[in-house]
């Protein structure tokens, strides 16, 4: 298994990917999470204003008070969810379109060692990226203390460290979804279509489409973007009074517990299908 994972962790770190997938996250969080909410709001004067609208307000949520529920909202289904999908899908689908997969086993592990391996490698790149998804987040939100005359006032080391771990959940679930459908197709892009949309219109158009009707909440508690969501709000919502995400129905525990089965779930399919299928 070490041997595995020294190996697939290689390949992750050697990867154009893998480096690209983690600028377009950062860039996802930093530009629509703080450059567009400061360009648009720090330039309107508050008495040209429309009515009911602060800009101060708005300003408040790039604060570093704010940075964790500010950075977690770029971990749902419309933001990081498919880029972490992408990573899973090219880690293991890449192996099947490139033939490398045949070679690797002509070495003789075992095929669960080998996905193994690289699913453990793909969780460490993934605590890699959401470690600097925060501190892009932080240093977008300190910039804009310093550029609005405000202290910075940091969030607690626990709520920090819960923070994290949350993120890491979320993007390992959807990490394992799209190493799941490509270990299904055995190949990258109809694993990354059907994920996308999966991700884009079931979990985040269908989802959104359904919180009007409380008769498909039993339904709603068993989405991941739902689960996400819970945890995400776990942290408070940095949008203003009124404008924040509707309250959750599910409560963290039960999300946690949701979100592990999933990420175990889909592990265990892609495990299944690797062992009992031909890789070509």
């Amino acid at each position: 298994m070490g041997a595995s994972f020294s190996a697939e962790f290689l390949k992750l770190r050697k990867r154009p990917s893998t480096w690209v997938l983690a600028l377009v996250w950062l860039a996802l969080i930093v530009l629509l999470g703080y450059i567009l909410t400061y360009a648009t709001f720090a330039s309107i004067p508050e008495d040209a204003a429309p009515p009911g609208m602060d800009p101060d307000a708005f300003l408040q949520t790039l604060y570093p008070e704010n940075v964790l529920s500010n950075v977690l909202a770029g971990f749902s289904s419309a933001g990081g969810g498919p880029v972490a999908l992408i990573l899973g899908a090219l880690a293991v689908g890449s192996e099947y379109s490139w033939g490398t997969l045949k070679t690797v086993l002509t070495q003789r592990p075992s095929r669960s060692r080998v996905l193994l391996g690289k699913v453990f490698a793909l969780g460490l790149v993934l605590v890699g990226l959401v470690v600097l998804a925060f501190v892009a987040g932080a240093t977008a939100s300190y910039v804009v203390s310093r550029l609005e005359g405000v202290a910075a006032d940091w969030p607690s080391a626990g709520e920090i460290l819960r923070a994290l771990a949350v993120g890491s959940l979320i993007s390992a679930v959807w990490t394992a979804l799209g190493a799941f459908l490509a270990a299904l197709f055995r190949g990258t892009p109809l694993a990354i279509g059907l994920g996308m949309v999966y991700a884009l219109l079931l979990e985040g158009v269908v989802g959104t489409v359904l919180v009007s009707n409380e008769d498909y909440d039993p339904y709603r508690k068993f989405l991941v973007a739902e689960n996400a969501n819970s945890l995400i709000n776990y942290f408070g919502s940095a949008a203003p009074e009124g404008l924040g995400p509707p309250d959750s129905i599910v409560e963290p525990t039960r999300a946690v517990l949701v979100l592990c089965a999933y990420a175990v779930f889909f592990v265990v399919l892609a495990v299944l299908l690797l062992r009992r299928r031909d890789v070509t």
